[in-house]
Parts: structure tokens; sequence; C-alpha cells
């Protein structure tokens, strides 16, 4: 089942798509909810990121592609292998959603990279599960896109700007519930080029691993989500350029770059 979040009639509510339409539903989609006779084409509403989370997680250093890239960025050697998963905050305020801009910041000298990433969506409070409960509280997966000034992030102690600015957090089209996380395959294309090409099999922790780890001292709330991590060498991205992210089974998660003026 593929959950959207969307704006219609300036009314903010969730439906199930169907092929070209979204229906809409009452209730929660945390919990219990029931299909309404209200229809909408998907030309007539506006997609938003598919939840509004509490917070938003991902992984550093989860794909063994990365390790090196991840290395020259922050100006070291290759960081060796972690040997639990290393999860890091990324603000709430850089959330966006499909087809919305991401919006290159006014003090960036340029350097702005896509991260193409699967996420997970959390269902109901989580709190010190372990690896084999943490799929129970999962509710599906959406897209990506772990947007990354290069910059700022070896300049900066921390990833407050380099990943948090406004817009660096795409995430959509929708939820899809119904999918394994253990074989996806996920593709970023830059102006229908494609740059970007790997395998959630590849993640060095899997979802529940990362669930569980962060869980053990933060509780995670319904809606929060959890990015995957990245792979490889990326490259940057301009205004004008058109980024999307491709999850075959879940959909593709598509942004415009703008620079801020």
């Amino acid at each position: 089942m593929k959950i959207a979040r969307f704006r219609a009639n300036s009314r903010v509510v969730y439906g199930v798509i169907q092929g070209d339409q979204v229906v809409e539903i009452r209730g929660s989609i945390f919990s219990k909810f029931r299909m309404t006779d209200a229809v909408h084409a998907l030309t007539d509403v506006k997609l938003l990121a598919p939840t509004d989370p509490v917070e938003i997680w991902c992984p550093g250093l989860n794909f063994l592609e990365h390790l090196e890239f991840a290395g020259q960025v922050l100006g070291h050697g290759t960081p060796p292998i972690p040997t639990e998963p290393q999860p890091w905050r990324k603000g709430r305020n850089a959330l966006t959603g499909p087809n919305d801009p991401i919006i290159i910041p006014r003090a960036s000298g340029g350097d702005v990279h896509y991260e193409g990433e699967a996420v997970a969506v959390i269902s109901k409070d989580c709190r010190r599960v372990t690896p084999e409960q943490a799929e129970k509280f999962i509710l599906g997966y959406t897209c990506g896109n772990d947007v990354s000034d290069r910059t700022w992030q070896g300049k900066d102690f921390s990833f407050w700007r380099a990943k948090g600015s406004d817009t660096f957090s795409p995430v959509g089209p929708w939820i899809e519930t119904e999918i394994s996380p253990k074989n996806l395959d996920l593709m970023v294309r830059i102006n229908s080029k494609e740059v970007q090409h790997c395998n959630t099999s590849d993640m060095m922790f899997s979802f529940p691993e990362i669930i569980s780890c962060i869980s053990q001292q933060v509780t995670l709330r319904p809606g929060d989500l959890v990015f995957s991590g990245a792979t490889g060498v990326t490259v940057a991205i301009k205004p004008g350029d058109v980024v999307e992210v491709d999850i075959p089974g879940i959909g593709v998660l598509k942004n415009n770059v703008e620079q801020e003026f």
C-alpha cells in the first residue's frame, strides 16, 4: 500500500495511492484508518513530505564504498570501518517534499551534493527495542535525499548547516508499506543522467539495527524518519538541475535545484 500526505483545497490530509488517483482516508496512518469516498487525481493535489516527523535520523558511514570519499570530504584519511551504527540528527527544518526546490544557501560556496537514500518511517513509540523487535516499529519506506554542502561538511565541527540547511532533506513521494528493505535498488539521476546506483543489501547496518541503536537512548516517535546512509562518490548539483531519487517498488522523489538570492 502506498500512503501519501497531500494538500487538497487548502486541507492537508492522508490518502492511499490507487493508480493515478489518491483516495482520502479517515483515522491515523499509525493506527487504524478507513477509505472515504473522496478521490482526487494526483495532478490535482500537492504532494507533501509523507510525514510530519519529530526527528530525522541519518547513520554516518553506513556503506563501505562511502568511507574513502567521506575521509576526503572531512580532510582525514579513510575512517575505520564502524563496529556499530553512527546515527546523528538532521534538523527538521531541512524537511521538504516531492517537487519542492532544493535551495542552495546564499552563503554556500556551491559545492552542494545529493545523497540518495532509502528512508524508514517509524510507526509507533519506539524505546529500547532489539533489532529483532525493530521491524514491528516500521510503518514503511520512502525515498530521501541527504543534501550536503561538502565545503561546510569539511570545515565545521558539526553538520548543522552542511546537512541541516533549509530544504536539505527532501523526502517522498509517499510511503510504501508492503516492501522489504533488504534488497532495494536505488538510483539517482541528474537531468535524466544516472549518477548513483546502489542497493540496500550493501548497508553495513540494517534499518532494524540502526533503529535499535537509536532507541537505546532516544525514543523514536510515529512519523520519525531514519535514513539508510549513502554510498559511493557524489558530485555537485547546481541551480537548474533536476534531481531524482528512484527506488523501484516505492517511487521517484523529484526536486529542482534553485539558488537563494
